[in-house]
């Protein structure tokens, strides 16, 4: 009887172990925040030994991070207990022994490998026989810029690490997002105030944060207004983008001079500009089209079948009043030769005659 008793105390133990312990790729995912919000309280619950994080969006990544080292008691980035390695220097037997010794003095141990796109198949398959045992004491971090989703190493590490994908919102999902940011930062903004903050900063999402710490030490108990934005918040070269968009879009031939000429003077390529008022004639045809079907739609209905966000979709209604189709398909042609024209070596003077022409009015 005793023997039979000693037994089944080790099978409920063993049992309770094994529920107990993180297991690679098992771990809790947070689905009460949006992406790029990552939360500490959740990181704190179950910190996963091994994480993923791949994107382009360095300050997703750095939040990401501070997250992690908060879950992981890292206070500062002398901790004892926090490395970083670059995957270009370092060979992996390297990173598994420091990954495989406990933490000192500490709660948790992070290793963070930063460029590990850089390592090869083979230095892949020395660290997946880590993975499918990692220490539990250790966080074990992987940042990858660019990842090509078919490779094998991809797929193994998605299995047996938790994935953070590092992606920016898209433009239409600016304002909203926009407005999470500042109430993390404490400060609420209503829609109006968030879409004006977007359009004068644009998608720079590292100095969105800034300019809303700045609107938050402004603030106080205030609510802030878009008069507020628009007198603390300075001009960015977006903000000079959608001036040039916006004055071609009701044939301001002035406005639409006097934007270009700041943008060539702050070293926007040609290029990219032209790229920037071909986006908004896609845009202006799809105003164009909505309104030529005739439906009746709600302000959302239309943001949600152009795909933009809803004050950028209402500014494309109001501007499509002064582009008839065979006008928006003159401006496309016009477009493709100007973009011809640069590939070939032509320069600012290509973009100028462009705004001309697109403003005249008659076409």
């Amino acid at each position: 009887m005793a023997r039979v008793l000693r037994r089944r105390g080790r099978e409920r133990h063993e049992r309770q172990q094994r529920q107990g312990a993180p297991r690679p790729g098992r771990h809790r995912r947070r689905q009460d925040n949006p992406p790029g919000f990552p939360s500490a309280g959740a990181w704190a619950l179950s910190p996963s030994p091994v994480v993923f994080i791949h994107g382009e969006e360095s300050f997703l990544v750095d939040r990401e991070l501070r997250s992690i080292e908060a879950a992981c008691g890292i206070t500062s980035q002398e901790d004892m207990n926090r490395q970083v390695f670059d995957a270009s220097e370092k060979d992996p037997a390297e990173i598994i022994s420091s990954a495989r010794t406990m933490p000192f003095l500490g709660t948790g141990k992070l290793l963070i490998v930063k460029n590990a796109g850089s390592f090869t198949a083979s230095q892949w398959e020395t660290f997946t026989r880590y993975l499918e045992h990692p220490n539990p004491s250790t966080t074990l971090v992987f940042i990858i810029e660019k990842v090509d989703k078919r490779l094998t190493f991809f797929k193994t590490l998605k299995k047996l690490s938790r994935e953070v994908e590092c992606k920016p919102p898209a433009d239409s999902e600016l304002p909203g997002w926009t407005s999470r940011m500042a109430k993390e930062a404490g400060l609420e903004l209503d829609s109006r105030v968030a879409q004006s903050l977007v359009m004068r900063v644009g998608n720079d999402l590292q100095l969105l944060w800034r300019e809303i710490l700045k609107l938050r030490s402004f603030a106080g108990d205030k609510r802030l207004t878009v008069e507020d934005v628009e007198q603390l918040v300075g001009e960015s070269r977006g903000t000079t983008v959608f001036a040039l968009t916006d004055a071609i879009g009701v044939r301001d031939l002035r406005g639409a001079m006097g934007a270009l000429r700041k943008l060539l003077e702050l070293g926007e390529p040609p290029v990219l500009l032209l790229y920037m008022i071909a986006r908004n004639f896609r845009l202006l045809a799809k105003a164009r089209q909505i309104k030529d079907e005739g439906k009746r739609l709600s302000p959302g209905e239309v943001a949600s079948k152009m795909g933009a966000a809803p004050f950028v979709a209402r500014k494309a209604m109001d501007q499509a009043v002064n582009w008839p189709r065979e006008q928006i398909e003159k401006a496309f042609r016009a477009l493709l030769l100007a973009d011809v024209e640069l590939k070939s070596g032509g320069d600012e003077e290509v973009v100028e005659r462009l705004v001309i022409d697109l403003c005249a009015k008659k076409r």
